[in-house]
């Protein structure tokens, strides 16, 4: 049964091992890795014949191309983690802000200053210490006295 090898590359800077696809007559195809045997005893034949069919050079470039394309997925994928944290750690702030704004205190708050800051605010420790602020603020401010209701006065009618 008669093979070709398409694609190969060498699986890691040792260059002990080349991964190749392997054609058969029947159009079935498999990856392999082909190893050759150590020194001193007979060579694995697929090793030779992909070393008869492909040039170093040729293996190399394939390689090159792999590695490159690998380095290029793995920066794609790192930089849709980064996107998916920010995402989160957005996320994360809007609804500790919608928190802070919750408590009594900071809703009621006429600070315009401190509630701008938690608005504003970039990470957590921001939101709680400007919402501490505040809370701490309305607890050193006297209690608002209440108006008294307006006494209702007799009115005598006239006769």
């Amino acid at each position: 049964m008669a093979r070709t090898f398409e694609n190969p590359h060498y699986a890691d800077n040792s260059r002990k091992t080349i991964v190749v696809d392997i054609i058969n007559d029947d159009g079935t195809s498999v990856t392999a890795s082909v190893g050759n045997t150590p020194d001193g005893e007979k060579d694995n034949p697929d090793w030779k014949d992909i070393k008869k069919q492909f040039k170093t050079t040729e293996i190399e470039e394939n390689t090159k191309k792999i590695t490159d394309a690998q380095s290029a997925n793995v920066a794609v994928q790192l930089a849709e983690i980064r996107a998916q944290e920010a995402k989160h750690k957005n996320e994360a702030l809007f609804a500790a802000k919608v928190e802070a704004f919750e408590i009594e205190e900071v809703s009621n708050s006429k600070n315009r200053a401190l509630k701008a800051k938690i608005r504003k605010a970039t990470n957590l420790v921001e939101i709680h210490a400007y919402s501490a602020a505040i809370i701490i603020e309305s607890l050193t401010q006297p209690a608002a006295p209440k108006k008294a209701a307006p006494k209702k006065v007799a009115v005598k009618a006239k006769a």
